[in-house]
């Protein structure tokens, strides 16, 4: 059955529901997601993560991005360069971040700008919702999916809480999906037929 909802009415219907999650119980899910992304092989083999630095009552990417740094791997994060526009910039660490669009934290200017994704990459992604097709629901910026669809073949994993799976989320041909969802309780495996492979 086709969702009636419009993707401003879910978006603002899992902005609340994410919201909603008391501290430690988001607290105790940070780890976990972490914890299942760590034992990804996905993650394992890559040498380059493609990250972005959580926002708000996003799920938790700092400690991420710590130990990757400290397990030898290169992270870069996006910074934004214009409408439906980003690019991503390498960091040694948090120290090297600055306050950018909409009040998120992006690389300096001094930092180094990343080649395109490659086999020995994956992309994180955040959203506000997701179903089990991978189909993503970002903030109405369209900056992922542009970049997504310059770098097609890339893999992709999205970060999120449990709360934010939704039954469905209408998408267009310009909407990028993702390969597999990693959330406090599950790993989802991506499909188009909403098959779930553990």
């Amino acid at each position: 059955m086709k969702s009636t909802e419009t993707k401003e009415e879910i978006r603002e219907k899992y902005r609340k529901i994410r919201a909603q999650i008391p501290s430690e119980t988001r607290k105790h899910a940070d780890n976990q997601i972490a914890e299942r992304l760590f034992n990804r092989p996905e993650y394992r083999d890559a040498r380059i993560i493609y990250c972005y630095m959580s926002f708000k009552d996003e799920a938790d990417t700092a400690s991420i991005i710590d130990e990757s740094l400290r397990l030898g791997k290169q992270v870069a994060l996006p910074r934004v360069s214009g409408k439906r526009k980003m690019e991503f910039f390498f960091i040694s660490g948090q120290k090297d971040l600055v306050t950018g669009f909409m009040g998120i934290k992006e690389p300096a200017g001094y930092c180094l700008e990343a080649s395109a994704p490659s086999e020995d990459a994956l992309v994180l992604l955040p959203g506000l919702a997701f179903d089990r097709s991978g189909a993503r629901l970002g903030y109405g910026g369209g900056f992922y999916d542009t970049y997504l669809a310059k770098h097609a073949g890339c893999k992709k994993a999205a970060l999120a809480y449990s709360a934010q799976i939704a039954p469905e989320i209408p998408t267009e041909p310009v909407d990028v999906k993702t390969d597999m969802i990693i959330t406090e309780k599950e790993l989802i495996i991506c499909s188009q037929d909403f098959r779930e492979i553990r």
